[in-house]
């Protein structure tokens, strides 16, 4: 079966309503961006698990990434997928399409919540020239993101840690001043970001990962103690704490490491399987 046939949200309506929730971030949680053979076959594994189980243990699978859905997809093509996802949260939690036979399902409710939420790229644009012209914090645009309609990138460049600290803070507060949400975390260089920086996310007022979490438990009436997360950075963490089975792969960066204690043994697609067969049965 291709990815494009599904694993996917159609099934959904063959069980009633899903007993178990399963997010997990994209880049670098479920998918290796240094793929090899054993990655590979640690993907298949956990695909072939989740696709044997789904139906009879009704579990609800879903990324939650700061990709793009487009990007997502073309990630898939290039890691051998088997199978979509039942939901993808793209755009950092901002964006959430559903799959189906007849394909991509966008969230009307959420949508909504996106609307009315005010966020406007010319809001962050003003929020952009007061940090450079008032304080000399300079964010530089992520061009191999961009910007959607309800998130927009930016780096910040590490200068030294008393420094940083200062200039985020200014980052965070203005934020809060403009009505924005902020996302801050330390670049993974990994998925493709350079070196001592920041990722600098704007979004709308209660969207982002940790807000999915709570979104899509409350949409699906499932309970907190069947519900699962794994994640690989800073910037997951918040989404981790939201569930009772919150965990952080085995190769985390240092920085999600000191944030969260629970960590898988195995790295990547294996911890996270791991951990699943530990608790669905």
């Amino acid at each position: 079966m291709s990815y494009h046939e599904t694993l996917s949200f159609h099934n959904l309506e063959q069980v009633d309503k899903p007993k178990y929730a399963v997010f997990c971030d994209f880049d670098e949680t479920y998918f290796a961006h240094n793929i090899t053979n054993e990655s590979r076959k640690a993907l298949i594994d956990l695909e072939t698990f989740i696709h044997s189980y789904h139906l009879d243990n009704k579990i609800l699978l879903g990324w939650v990434t700061g990709s793009s859905l487009s990007a997502v997809l073309t990630k898939m093509k290039r890691g051998g997928f088997q199978y979509l996802p039942h939901f993808i949260a793209s755009n950092l939690g901002t964006e959430i399409t559903f799959f189906s036979k007849e394909g991509q399902i966008p969230d009307n409710e959420w949508e909504e919540r996106l609307r009315q939420s005010g966020f406007t790229y010319e809001t962050v644009k003003q929020l952009k020239n007061t940090l450079d012209e008032k304080y000399g914090i300079t964010l530089i645009p992520q061009t191999q993101h961009g910007y959607s309609g309800y998130k927009v990138n930016y780096y910040y460049t590490s200068v030294n840690e008393s420094a940083d600290q200062t200039a985020l803070a200014v980052i965070r507060d203005l934020a809060a001043e403009h009505q924005i949400g902020v996302n801050i975390n330390r670049c993974n260089p990994l998925a493709g970001d350079p070196e001592n920086s920041y990722d600098v996310d704007f979004i709308p007022l209660q969207t982002g990962k940790p807000y999915i979490v709570d979104f899509i438990l409350n949409k699906f009436k499932i309970r907190k103690e069947h519900s699962f997360a794994f994640g690989d950075s800073g910037n997951d963490v918040e989404m981790l704490k939201k569930v009772d089975h919150g965990y952080l792969v085995g190769n985390a960066t240092a920085e999600a490491k000191l944030l969260h204690s629970r960590i898988t043994q195995g790295s990547y697609t294996t911890g996270i399987l791991e951990v699943l067969k530990a608790h669905i049965q």
